[in-house]
């Protein structure tokens, strides 16, 4: 639930980074969810994810790995690592940020095909930030075309804007 509040109050930038549509609401919902010191895996991703956007990176680090620490299945350590990767990206650390999209990857080929799209889209876009247009074109393209099979309008939009901002 507090997964889904929280991404209704996310948009993005010009940069397809992650930024709050309505900063004093995600800060409120934020705020209530930290003041109850959530202990599970799916409060602690999601309040990551929001400290995040608003742009607390230290403790949206924090939070994404205590999630990560109780992350029970594949696909959750996937998720909490990508958001994770994510963080490090945003406060400036794109060599961590390539380094968990990498095992990420790697964990997904093996066990998680389903959500290969997820590490790849990301690691495009951190190789994006690293300057490297070319291998972040193949990455995207790769994270695409799975996208295009899956259907999802909205995913494949951002694989596009992504692919979009490398032709800048």
């Amino acid at each position: 639930m507090l997964f889904q509040e929280i991404n209704q109050l996310i948009t993005y930038d010009e940069r397809q980074r992650m930024v709050p549509s309505d900063r004093d609401r995600l800060t409120a919902l934020v705020d209530s969810a930290r003041a109850q010191d959530p202990t599970d895996y799916t409060t602690l991703r999601a309040l990551g994810v929001g400290l995040l956007v608003l742009g607390e990176y230290g403790d949206a680090i924090d939070h994404l790995d205590r999630a990560l620490d109780l992350a029970d299945t594949s696909g959750r350590r996937i998720a909490a690592s990508i958001n994770l990767a994510d963080a490090y990206r945003y406060s400036g650390d794109a060599a961590a940020s390539e380094t968990l999209c990498r095992e990420m990857l790697a964990l997904a080929r093996k066990e998680v095909p389903e959500m290969l799209y997820f590490p790849l889209q990301h690691l495009g876009k951190t190789l994006a930030d690293l300057g490297r247009r070319h291998e972040a074109r193949e990455v995207l393209h790769e994270a695409l075309t799975l996208r295009m099979t899956e259907g999802d309008p909205e995913l494949i939009a951002r694989s596009q804007a992504a692919l979009r901002l490398l032709d800048n």
